[in-house]
């Protein structure tokens, strides 16, 4: 014979049930809400990711039409030799821009893959960031910026670290303060070595970043500057690759910024204890052998 439940007991029974089911019910409810959210950030996520490879095809379609519509009327001949040198220097602005970006672009999509290996070697730091400043010439005349370079390192010190993504962090902090500076604004450079770690400041008068978006600015799908029609050119990739490239060099990247004033981005990069093959060699981009000085002139 089965053993009834007192009415004490059968009221527990029905109120265990009923808090059990609350419970599911709750976790039902927190389940619901964590798919949406993630739902949400998926949608975003492909959203940012469609905007992001329209602005890259801009940046790209852009420049490649400036330079076949340009080098089209140089083909046709029916200008003065004046107006062929400034539309010469156009193209190779065009191009060098074109260049810059396909390096973000294909170092970006080597890091995402693990494919992006450290070539150590001794580098004159001096002498790069010499080279970096006379490559962006173009655009730094064209803003009327004034660039400063103090290069606190004995001139016959050399750096043990990874050229080619040492050259890059360098010429995305500089394209940065360029692009996000005033016309007739001014950038400063210093680079020094402290308890043999190689520390190097971009700072510039341009518009500044508000403490909101300090860490939003390393998000590779995400532009500050948005809309149908932007105000400051680039792909949005220049900080995340400069980030990335960083940590794989054993360096690291800080900001003080305000709104209005101005930038200053610093990078430490740890030095590594030995270089390959190649030391005592620095790289270059190369335009030296293609534009000399009577070219160089030519910007200006």
């Amino acid at each position: 014979m089965k053993n009834e439940l007192t009415d004490t007991e059968l009221l527990q029974e029905l109120k265990n049930r009923f808090d059990k089911n609350s419970l599911l019910l709750e976790e039902e409810k927190n389940l619901t809400a964590q798919l949406n959210a993630v739902n949400e950030k998926l949608i975003l996520s492909e959203d940012l990711k469609t905007n992001f490879l329209s602005n890259i095809r801009n940046e790209i379609n852009n420049p490649i039409a400036s330079i076949l519509e340009l080098s089209k009327n140089i083909m046709e001949g029916n200008m003065d030799v004046d107006t062929m040198k400034r539309f010469g220097v156009l193209i190779h602005a065009e191009a060098f821009d074109l260049d810059f970006q396909f390096k973000n672009i294909f170092l970006s999509a080597e890091i995402e893959a693990g494919e992006s290996p450290l070539s150590i070697i001794s580098v004159n730091v001096g002498s790069i960031l010499d080279n970096i400043i006379s490559s962006f010439e173009y655009r730094i005349h064209k803003k009327k910026i004034q660039v400063t370079f103090e290069n606190l390192i004995e001139e016959f010190h050399y750096f043990h670290t990874d050229t080619e993504k040492f050259h890059l962090i360098m010429s995305n902090l500089l394209a940065n303060a360029i692009t996000f500076n005033r016309e007739g604004g001014s950038i400063k450079i210093v680079s020094k070595i402290e308890n043999n770690q190689l520390i190097i400041s971009v700072q510039d008068t341009g518009i500044g970043i508000s403490d909101k978006n300090k860490e939003r600015i390393y998000n590779r799908f995400l532009q500050l500057d948005t809309g149908s029609i932007k105000t400051y050119g680039g792909h949005g990739l220049g900080l995340t690759v400069t980030k990335a490239m960083l940590e794989i060099i054993q360096g690291e990247i800080t900001l003080s910024s305000e709104v209005g004033v101005g930038s200053i981005f610093t990078v430490t990069i740890d030095q590594f204890e030995n270089a390959g093959d190649d030391s005592g060699i620095s790289s270059t981009d190369g335009n030296d052998f293609l534009f000399g000085q009577d070219e160089e002139d030519m910007l200006f």
